[in-house]
């Protein structure tokens, strides 16, 4: 949920900025009109600087010096009312105004408009000035304001930006709460649908579109892993019962091949087949029982009855049993154990540890039918995190196939391979028992020949497993 927490401090930000934005953006834009359409019209101070330009004769008659006479040219006309109203002065004055003007003429036009020629006023000493500038170029209004009421609005300005300002944020947070629950549901669909649980979210508000599609796809995957579900339980019961229908039959051939072998009184070639069958006989079971162990570790279907082992006693069992049994041929095998590896405990199953060393054991001397030279080689590696028990697993032989390798590269190569790819089967299982334990595993060439695998298992503290070393072995 902070992603949610996020998007709405996000979105409420945005909100606050756009109206920030609105606002520069009217008044870049109203500056730009106002440059663009304004011209410059006389104000106060221009009409006042005219009056300080007028010069009287001895007679009383006004007149206008060089720079009053420049600072003209800025009005449409002007003219000099004496104390009774009449025009003493003037200036372009258009011939349908009048040349004398009562108090309440005077009254009427002062600050606001005469014959609709926006007019400006100031007395003076010698009477009252009035300029004029042209028809349409002022707007004036006479729109009065309590003086109260302005006191009171420019005292309480800073309050109204605070109220206008509280408002947006109140807008942008209900817009954002409504907006954050509608996503909180989308969000928990979303984290639903990663879990693989079924989603069956609301169609309704500005999520509407999404949550239906959520649901179409919740419904879609939930088909396909009924589909899959059932395909993976027939094939599972498929590979389990080939398993347990070819056991009887196979062991009889294994056996009456045995006997035929053993025979004296047979020929020497007719007992050799009958060895090579026994052999193939075993190689057959070993492949129905990789075939069903991987089917079971693929979908947890495999219980791992976890113990304490110690690493030596198991790897020195194990390479006893493959050199005692018919498979090693003319293999030698090496078993190297460093003394921290020898006491290395393992928190495993015993059982699936010796078949994934087992079946690389075997893939040695199966792929070598001249004999090889196979090394287990096993160190303790210390950590931070606890130690790790390496394992290595090299031969002088002919090495893996590079089709081999490259498909041991791929996840789940066993279930990629298609018709013409290599088997692999036993060197999968391995792959998945290592990884059961949380280990993991590496195939690559030994140099300066042969195949290597390399193992790394997690292995208890020295502390946990002085506890059961008297009972490991």
């Amino acid at each position: 949920m902070k992603t949610l927490t996020r998007m709405i401090w996000r979105y409420i930000v945005s909100a606050a900025l756009i109206v920030i934005l609105v606002l520069a953006v009217n008044l870049v834009l109203f500056g730009t009109l106002a440059l663009r359409y304004s011209q410059r019209s006389p104000d106060r101070s221009d009409i006042v600087e005219l009056s300080d330009h007028f010069t009287f004769d001895e007679t009383g008659a006004p007149a206008l010096d060089d720079a009053g006479r420049e600072l003209l040219q800025r009005w449409e006309w002007a003219m000099l009312l004496d104390a009774d109203g009449n025009v003493i002065w003037q200036w372009r004055l258009p011939a349908e105004l009048d040349r004398h003007y009562t108090v309440g003429d005077v009254a009427g036009f002062k600050g606001w408009y005469l014959d609709d020629y926006p007019v400006r006023c100031w007395r003076t000493g010698s009477g009252l000035l009035v300029t004029a500038t042209p028809r349409g170029s002022e707007w004036k209004s006479g729109y009065v304001i309590d003086q109260q009421l302005m006191y009171g609005v420019i005292g309480n300005l800073g309050w109204v930006l605070l109220a206008n300002l509280a408002v947006v944020v109140l807008l942008c947070l209900r817009l954002g709460w409504r907006g954050s629950r509608q996503l909180k549901t989308v969000a928990e669909g979303v984290e639903q649908l990663a879990e693989g649980k079924p989603v069956c979210l609301p169609e309704k508000g500005m999520t509407a579109e999404l949550a239906g599609r959520l649901n179409q796809t919740s419904r879609r995957l939930q088909s396909q892993s009924e589909l899959i579900a059932r395909r993976d339980a027939a094939r599972t019961n498929w590979i389990a019962g080939v398993s347990h229908d070819i056991r009887t039959p196979l062991a009889l051939i294994a056996g009456y091949a045995e006997q035929l072998a053993a025979d004296d009184t047979l020929a020497v070639p007719q007992r050799e087949k009958a060895s090579r069958i026994h052999s193939q006989s075993l190689r057959i079971k070993t492949l129905v029982e990789d075939l069903n162990l991987t089917s079971k570790l693929q979908y947890n279907a495999q219980p791992l009855r976890r113990a304490p082992c110690r690493a030596g006693a198991l790897l020195r069992g194990c390479v006893a049993d493959f050199c005692n049994s018919g498979t090693a041929g003319q293999c030698q095998v090496e078993l190297e154990l460093g003394e921290s590896a020898d006491a290395a405990v393992l928190d495993c199953d015993a059982a699936l540890l010796r078949r994934a060393l087992e079946n690389l054991l075997n893939n040695a001397a199966r792929h070598n039918p001249g004999g090889c030279r196979v090394t287990v080689r096993a160190v303790l590696s210390p950590r931070p995190e606890g130690p790790l028990l390496l394992l290595d697993v090299a031969d002088d032989g002919q090495g893996y196939p590079e089709a081999v390798l490259e498909l041991l590269r791929r996840p789940d190569g066993a279930e990629d391979a298609g018709g013409n790819a290599p088997h692999i089967l036993g060197l999968h299982v391995v792959q998945q028992i290592i990884a059961a334990h949380g280990g993991r595993v590496r195939f690559a060439q030994n140099t300066p020949r042969g195949a290597w695998a390399g193992i790394e298992l997690p292995a208890l503290p020295p502390q946990a497993g002085s506890k059961t070393r008297g009972t490991a072995d």
